[in-house]
């Protein structure tokens, strides 16, 4: 008798993936590939805002250097009134809101400086921050400094509230506060703009 031949019930599996198989394996390179780059897409992020940071106190630097540049420019004396003169003041909330003033003739432009915050307010329009005037026909214990329109000035450090200013007298060889007098023998610079803070320290010719 010819025996006959039964198919059996069970098939043999193909060797390829099923659909789930084929998710769940992209699922876990997916995990994988998050848990490996996330500890680099925090260095880079950090990275960006450490030159960010930097980038903002060079420039911040470099414009309170401008304030001693020009100074470099200054005569040693001026004729009927101080060579330059600082102002120390204070405003509400503990805020430095010091002033200084100075003959220059940097970039080709003669007339007195004056450097100072401005803060709007009612009846005072402006962007905040510390601005730079020329006044071509003032000295520099003379002038008015409530009345310093920013449209007339050049905004130098924008969004600063805070301005702090300490003279090297020439004569004294002392730091101080107010100041009137012949050119200094050095300055220095303490500007906030809200958390922020910058400082520079410059020295002046003696002659």
């Amino acid at each position: 008798m010819v025996p006959r031949l039964t198919h059996s019930s069970l098939s043999c599996r193909s060797g390829g993936f099923t659909l789930a198989e084929v998710l769940v394996v992209l699922a876990l390179f997916g995990l994988i590939a998050a848990l490996a780059f996330a500890p680099s897409v925090v260095l880079v992020r950090g990275l960006e805002d450490t030159r960010a940071e930097m980038a903002k106190e060079q420039v911040s630097d470099f414009l309170l250097g401008r304030i001693a540049a020009e100074m470099r420019l200054s005569p040693r004396s001026f004729p009927g009134g101080p060579a330059v003169a600082a102002v120390r003041k204070e405003v509400l909330g503990g805020l430095a809101d010091d002033r200084i003033a100075f003959w220059s003739d940097y970039g080709g432009e003669p007339g007195v400086r004056a450097w100072k915050v401005f803060r709007p307010g009612a009846g005072r329009d402006g962007a905040p921050g510390v601005y730079r005037w020329i006044l071509p026909l003032a000295s520099p214990g003379a002038v008015d400094w409530e009345n310093l329109n920013p449209a007339e000035g050049k905004l130098i450090l924008p969004g600063a509230d805070f301005l702090r200013i300490s003279i090297l007298s020439a004569e004294t060889g002392e730091w101080g506060d107010d100041y009137e007098g012949p050119r200094p023998r050095g300055v220095r610079f303490e500007a906030r703009a809200g958390k922020e803070a910058f400082s520079r320290e410059d020295w002046l010719p003696p002659e």
